[in-house]
């Protein structure tokens, strides 16, 4: 019986060393799918700019040997990388990341936009920057934002991009890719400069320019309007005379 238990104990123990590799971190681009130990094949997008990657291959603290190159110069175009893990028993596990540097093949999974412009503003974009941020002024409600991905037959939607009549306004494009399995969301935040307005009140002035007196400007008021008055009255009462002696 111990002959028997033995055996698949250690076998038991050998496949979860295998599975002991947690994740694979890249300097540059993203793992699609995203990391899954049972998962052996990966695609790795980088632009034309990117000249070298580095990889790290996390693991957990069982006893296995993982064999890769660190640091990866690439070719433009497709570049192939294997990670092989292998536990005490000599069994193994190979990793295989496709790194693909410039133009991006028109895959069925690939879920990336090959061009993104929005007229009259500099985004600086690339393929694998998904957040970017512009301002626009008061008078502007709505933009022309032009995309392409590098899949023609993946599916795209927009939302936003129109009545931009908030401080702050969300664009989204999502990128679906052709079979499904993957897709990215490019996200455009908006600034908008709104002037505020404040009804400004008009407001009546004297002949001193203010809009309250104090006492001694109230008497000379008052004794102004008493002497107009009494101007008044005696321009009349001449203009009567006159009339009455004629």
């Amino acid at each position: 019986m111990k002959k028997i238990i033995f055996p698949i104990l250690l076998c038991f123990f050998s496949c979860v060393k295998l599975n002991a590799l947690t994740n694979i971190n890249l300097s540059e681009g993203e793992l699609i799918p995203n990391f899954d130990k049972n998962i052996t094949h990966y695609n790795v997008y980088v632009d034309e700019k990117i000249s070298e990657i580095n990889i790290e291959c996390i693991k957990d603290e069982t006893d296995i040997d993982i064999k890769y190159e660190e640091k990866i110069e690439l070719e433009n175009g497709e570049n192939i990388v294997e990670i092989t893990v292998t536990d005490n028993l000599n069994n193994q596990k190979i990793y295989t990341l496709n790194i693909q540097r410039g133009e991006l093949l028109e895959e069925k999974d690939n879920a990336y936009l090959r061009e993104l412009k929005i007229e009259g503003y500099d985004i600086d974009f690339q393929y694998d920057k998904l957040n970017y941020e512009i301002t626009i002024d008061e008078d502007t409600d709505e933009l022309i934002i032009d995309y392409v991905p590098y899949n023609i037959n993946a599916y795209m939607i927009q939302t936003g991009g129109f009545n931009l009549n908030q401080s702050k306004n969300i664009i989204e494009i999502k990128v679906v890719s052709e079979d499904g399995n993957n897709s990215n969301t490019y996200i455009i935040t908006v600034n908008k400069t709104i002037a505020t307005f404040k009804e400004e009140k008009k407001e009546e002035t004297n002949i001193f320019g203010k809009t309250t007196l104090t006492k001694k400007e109230k008497v000379i008021t008052f004794s102004i309007i008493c002497f107009i008055a009494f101007l008044i009255t005696i321009i009349i009462y001449l203009i009567l005379f006159k009339r009455k002696k004629h």
